[in-house]
């Protein structure tokens, strides 16, 4: 799961020009492809970076998948009420249908998803539940329990992931059940990457249960940001995002090593659950910000040992 900000959306808005000036060409097939490499690289480097250890011919799809992704990610921060945001939503829940029947709508993700279609086997069930999970989550309501933060990861993070496994050609059990873990460490940890940004527009993401425990007001960390309790709170939720972890690598050894292009997508959060640690779980830390420069050789490091 991926939260845009404010630069990212315009840059999405840029691509989307660049590619509504090359629509009336003759083959829209290498721009739309284009486009989401693009916007991949621009909103979600990091999966980016990942897309590299993919096979060749499957790179494309890869982009589609997760362009898709940082599209609907980016809903929430672009739109100025939740119906505008819904309307959105609409639009991509018809997308799928519309391109599962051949029929994809002249809109540059939904253009190079049909592609990806035409090559690989891809559920209409993990789009669905990626649109409709955050389609829920339009209303900015606070999570109840730390449980709520796992499903909606599951419904968002692991679905992009089960695509991905999908467009590789896997069905095995033990796959599956690494890849729920992982994108559940990667769906909490981002809430937690994300927590300054979200405070600024006045929602907090922690759930309710953990608030409470540690007797977080919400007004005064809308106010003060750093406040008592914060990094204990902060500290249960990493916890359970490092259980996730912890998890998905007890699992590895019967996860066939084809699956492991999805497996990397981990490292990136694992690295920042390290990080997190090491400033005490201060999410204000300015490192926590920063772009990983190693993060490149980490990922050709995990793929050659085949870990996280």
């Amino acid at each position: 799961m991926l939260t845009s900000s404010l630069p990212s959306m315009r840059h999405g808005a840029c691509l989307r020009a660049r590619f509504n000036s090359t629509l009336t060409s003759e083959n829209k097939l290498p721009s739309v492809l284009k486009y989401c490499a693009d916007s991949v690289r621009q909103r979600d480097y990091e999966g980016y970076l990942c897309v590299a250890f993919y096979p060749t011919e499957l790179r494309d799809t890869e982009y589609a998948i997760r362009a898709f992704n940082v599209e609907l990610a980016s809903i929430r921060e672009s739109v100025s009420n939740p119906n505008t945001g819904k309307m959105r939503m609409q639009f991509w829940k018809d997308a799928i249908d519309k391109i599962y029947k051949g029929q994809p709508p002249q809109q540059p993700i939904a253009l190079a998803l049909d592609a990806a279609f035409k090559q690989c086997k891809l559920s209409p069930l993990w789009f669905k539940r990626i649109i409709n999970e955050r389609l829920s989550n339009l209303d900015d309501h606070q999570f109840m329990t730390i449980s709520d933060m796992e499903n909606y990861s599951e419904n968002t993070a692991s679905s992009l992931l089960y695509l991905q496994l999908e467009s590789l050609g896997i069905k095995d059990v033990n796959a599956d059940h690494a890849i729920s873990h992982i994108g559940k460490m990667i769906g909490i940890s981002t809430f937690l990457r994300s927590l300054p940004f979200h405070l600024s527009q006045k929602r907090l993401v922690l759930p309710a249960q953990i608030t409470a425990k540690y007797n977080i007001s919400q007004e005064d960390v809308f106010r003060q940001g750093h406040v008592e309790g914060l990094e204990d709170a902060i500290f249960e939720v990493a916890t359970a995002a490092n259980d996730h972890l912890l998890t998905a690598r007890s699992m590895l050894k019967s996860v066939p090593p084809a699956a492991f292009p999805v497996v990397l997508s981990a490292v990136p959060t694992a690295r920042f659950l390290q990080k997190l640690e090491a400033a005490n779980f201060n999410v204000f830390e300015p490192s926590l910000q920063r772009k990983d420069w190693k993060l490149p050789l980490a990922l050709w490091n995990a793929h050659r040992k085949l870990e996280i």
